[in-house]
């Protein structure tokens, strides 16, 4: 079968091979119209006989005409996690409205492997990266930055890392947020269980569980738990704890609150019976048990758009915000009760 070629279109449609061009290349902009210089019906009828033909833009060669892909990266930490999931859905959708095509990639937390993903991304020409950091992920952001690839940091930062876009939660604010709600409650032995992982968004929730701890006069205390194997130490921070006649667990990323939730049930304990929690992201695990849990909610489709927002600002050099730090909001849930 005959490939079909731009000037294949150009003769059906009565016009010239440019024009085509000018169509086929266009960004969609927010109102819904090819930003090109073509009249619309024109536009339209080339469009119309580029499908009809069945005719596919070469975007390899149109990116070695232009310098630009119109396409971007987003590498995540784990993008099957119910966070980093729900945020690539709306980055996905703002994304087509500028016309990018987008490249997603997980990390694991892995720095050796955020490195070759960056490697990986940009031999395909990206005109922009989205990335959660990783710890030790320096070296692979400063090698996008050198190559002259915007990037925006999303929920994670990295300390004086120059050139950026970020995108992020005032994970203080919410720390603060979370034990807050506990004291209010009357809880005065709560505990943050937490991984041993140095990621800027736990670091500043511990932060702020200590500051509102000390604002109290509370004593705090931060179990931390490995990444790679927390199931099988969570029963024995979990037991220790209750030893220690903790009242209250607030815990700061979805995963562990999982872990938390399954280990409490095979040792045959109840929030907020025995444990009062706060949890963090939005899941149907925290409305299935007997109890609602209380958690942090992130605003999953502002990180998203706003990510992609700054990061088309930088890649178009244009004037704007280039740090967005967003508000966190509790839900409460029956997790937390008054004592």
């Amino acid at each position: 079968m005959k490939k079909i070629t731009i000037k294949d279109v150009a003769r059906e449609a009565g016009v010239s091979v440019t024009l085509v061009s000018f169509v086929m290349n266009a960004k969609v902009g927010e109102d819904g119209r090819l930003d090109c210089p073509v009249n619309p019906e024109t536009a339209a009828r080339v469009l119309e006989v580029a499908k009809r033909l069945g005719y596919r833009r070469n975007a390899a060669a149109a990116s070695l005409r232009s310098g630009r892909s119109n396409t971007i990266a987003v590498i995540t930490t784990d993008i099957a996690n119910n966070f980093f999931g729900g945020i690539s859905r709306y980055i996905e959708d703002k994304s087509a409205q500028y016309g990018y095509t987008v490249l997603f990639c997980s990390s694991d937390e892995n720095a050796d492997k955020l490195d070759a993903l960056v490697d990986t991304v940009l031999a395909y020409n990206i005109d922009g990266l989205i990335v959660a950091p990783v710890p030790g992920g320096r070296r692979a952001l400063s090698k996008a930055i050198e190559s002259r690839v915007p990037v925006v940091l999303l929920d994670r930062d990295v300390e004086d890392l120059d050139g950026v876009g970020k995108v992020l939660l005032n994970d203080i604010e919410a720390g603060k947020m979370a034990t807050e709600y506990l004291i209010g409650k009357g809880y005065r032995k709560i505990e943050m269980v937490s991984y041993d992982l140095d990621i800027s968004s736990i670091s500043e929730r511990a932060e702020g569980y200590r500051r509102a701890m000390s604002a109290h006069g509370l004593e705090a205390r931060v179990d931390t738990t490995s990444y790679g194997d927390p199931q099988k130490l969570m029963p024995n921070i979990i037991k220790d704890a209750i030893e220690r006649g903790v009242e209250a667990f607030f815990i700061p990323t979805y995963s562990l609150t999982a872990l938390v939730i399954g280990a409490m049930n095979e040792m045959h304990l109840r929030t907020p019976r025995d444990l009062g929690l706060v949890a963090f992201d939005e899941s149907d695990l925290y409305r299935l048990g007997p109890s609602t849990i209380a958690h942090i909610v992130q605003p999953l489709k502002e990180l998203g758009e706003k990510s992609v927002e700054v990061l088309h600002s930088m890649i178009e050099n244009e004037p704007g915000e280039t740090t967005i730090i967003l508000k966190p909001e509790l839900v409460p849930g029956g997790s937390v009760t008054d004592r």
